[in-house]
């Protein structure tokens, strides 16, 4: 960018024809001189420097992505690997327990088979104390 030029020797003199005083259009000349100075922009960025930065931002971002995504697969397949292990439980688990229906099944066999030893003890019993009358009787 072309530097602005301004005579500040010839803008004093025009404000001292045009009748101001010579500190006041002074004064007014170094505001002008001051305003005409071009700031040190040296410390801005531009879009050459945001360029840049957007594309290392861009491809740090798509790095990061990459790892992200190869970590959720990596995770995914031990979630799936452990699935497949707690459904092989879950099925030992089900053939192995009883339901309801066998444990029914197997209440009524326990209760018939107490029955019949409970009728084969008193038929002992009665066969025992028959005998023992018997024998009594002979002895007697």
């Amino acid at each position: 960018m072309t530097p602005f030029v301004f005579d500040s020797l010839s803008a004093s003199k025009q404000f001292r024809e045009a009748g101001m005083a010579e500190g006041v259009a002074e004064a007014v000349v170094s505001v002008f001189q001051h305003a005409a100075t071009m700031p040190d922009i040296s410390h801005l960025a531009t879009k050459a420097d945001l360029n840049a930065q957007g594309a290392l931002l861009k491809a740090d971002l798509d790095a990061r992505s990459a790892l992200m995504k190869a970590d959720l697969d990596a995770g995914s397949a031990l979630i799936k690997a452990d699935l497949e292990v707690v459904k092989a439980d879950i099925g030992a688990l089900k053939r192995d327990m009883a339901t309801k229906a066998d444990l029914a099944e197997l209440r009524a066999e326990f209760g018939a088979r107490l029955l019949q030893q409970t009728w084969m003890m008193i038929g002992g019993v009665t066969a025992l104390v028959t005998m023992l009358n018997v024998t009594l009787k002979i002895f007697d």
